[in-house]
């Protein structure tokens, strides 16, 4: 009897991960799957998606082109500008690499954390900052549809680094 109360005495303990932290890893396995798959459909329909988009927006700017020029219009035409420097298959295929990139670097840092290992936070910051980079680096500076993503992927970026930050206290 002794020797079984001395051996739980000495029995490792294992830490046990807050059900926030699980909830936020499940969130993390679900978008980043999606990413995944996203960087990976993206990438191999990009040439399809190219011209079909390409086609739309050429009808798009003929319809734009015959209205008045209010500045619903002028914000209309600067939208379309934009997609179609987008719109073209080594944008889109570029996009869908660096999605694939920071989902994947997302994923491995949640598998990390839900392990209860801080390595995986500074792995998620990265896939974050990745996915904020990369529609400038793509699409320019200037483009108002990368802002649109980029501030997108910031928002719910950030939310998800401070709330993974709260948790920093359970990593080791």
């Amino acid at each position: 009897m002794e020797n079984y109360l001395n051996s739980l005495e000495q029995a490792p303990v294992k830490p046990i991960r807050p059900t926030f932290l699980t909830v936020l890893c499940i969130l993390t396995f679900i978008g980043s799957g999606y990413g995944i798959f996203s960087g990976i459909t993206g990438y191999f329909t990009a040439d399809t998606a190219a011209g079909v988009t390409q086609a739309a927006m050429e009808d798009a700017k003929d319809e734009i082109a015959g209205s008045s020029s209010d500045a619903g219009t002028k914000m209309a035409e600067k939208m379309l500008s934009g997609m179609s420097e987008m719109m073209n298959p080594e944008n889109l295929k570029k996009n869908a690499l660096f999605t694939l990139i920071a989902s994947i670097l997302t994923l491995i840092g949640a598998i990390l954390m839900f392990q209860l290992k801080k390595p995986g936070f500074w792995m998620y910051v990265l896939g974050t900052i990745i996915s904020v980079a990369a529609p400038f680096a793509i699409f320019g500076a200037g483009n108002i549809i990368s802002m649109g993503i980029a501030l997108f992927a910031a928002f719910i970026g950030i939310l998800f680094v401070i709330l993974y930050a709260l948790n920093l206290k359970y990593l080791k």
